[in-house]
């Protein structure tokens, strides 16, 4: 897995692997959500930075200001948030054994509106498979492409969302990365980050 180099009214479109239904909603955002997944998770705070302001999941930790986890997420930009969950459940040895994470990395240079959805492809160069075709989807009045793929972290089947957005000139990329086990429950904390996403300017 990478973190790029790794990582209202509602309607749905079922994928097949997952049962993932894309969910377009009327003031937000649009992101796939498994039929079966839970609601979407409380949070416990709100995490401010100089461009924008999130909730934090239940059950996710804060791990932004932990520079040596960050470090691992700054290949191509600069790390404006980092979330890490545990597996869910009772850990399984290649089945769910992966730490969940979801970053936000400001990339080192913007990327222009007509070539995000070749930005989500490069992914292809570093191992991933089963790559989704490009879907819009909304972060608080900016549109953005994202997709799903899939890649092997360390033995264990993986699975990711990368979502790319561009606002006042800078490209925000948003990356969730956990196991293809644990992807439809955990997405439910993306999904409350991007409804709760506000721009600070």
């Amino acid at each position: 897995m990478r973190a790029r180099s790794v990582s209202g009214i509602w309607s749905g479109l079922c994928a097949a692997t997952l049962a993932v239904v894309l969910c377009l909603t009327g003031c937000s955002s649009a992101q796939p959500a498994a039929s079966s997944t839970p609601r979407a998770p409380r949070s416990t705070g709100v995490l401010t930075t100089s461009r924008f302001t999130v909730e934090i999941p239940t059950g996710w930790r804060n791990q932004t200001s932990n520079q040596a986890e960050v470090s691992r997420f700054s290949e191509n930009g600069t790390v404006l948030l980092l979330f890490e969950a545990p597996p869910p459940g009772r850990t399984q040895p290649n089945v769910n054994d992966v730490t969940a994470n979801i970053n936000v990395v400001l990339a080192g240079s913007p990327v222009p509106d007509d070539q995000l959805a070749f930005y989500l492809s490069s992914v292809n160069q570093s191992g991933a498979t089963n790559l989704s075709q490009p879907e819009p989807f909304t972060l608080n009045g900016q549109t953005g492409l994202y997709v799903t793929y899939e890649s092997n972290v360390s033995g264990t089947p993986g699975k990711s969302q990368d979502m790319v957005v561009n606002y006042k000139g800078e490209t925000y990329d948003i990356i969730m990365n956990t196991s293809k086990f644990a992807f439809p429950m955990q997405l439910p904390a993306l999904m409350l980050l991007l409804d709760t996403w506000k721009w600070r300017s």
